[in-house]
């Protein structure tokens, strides 16, 4: 999905609002606040695979390229 240079960095801001620490990078906590903020019914096992299907390299944490494979699907 091609974005615009708006989209991006309206997608940045989504980004940089669920990084709580401010580090660069979504935590698997971050990114069940940020489901569950969007779906209160998502139980914390359906969170935790959201998550490691989004973390496409397995590292443990999602970074803003991941996070935009997410956001387009």
């Amino acid at each position: 999905m091609h974005m615009t240079a708006v989209e991006l960095a309206e997608l940045r801001r989504s980004f940089d609002a669920c990084d709580d620490d401010g580090d660069g990078w979504i935590t698997g906590a971050e990114f069940a606040k940020v489901l569950q903020a969007l779906d209160s019914d998502l139980s914390v096992d359906e969170c935790l695979l959201a998550f490691e299907a989004t973390d496409e390299d397995g590292d443990g944490r999602i970074s803003f390229k991941e996070f935009c494979d997410w956001w387009s699907q």
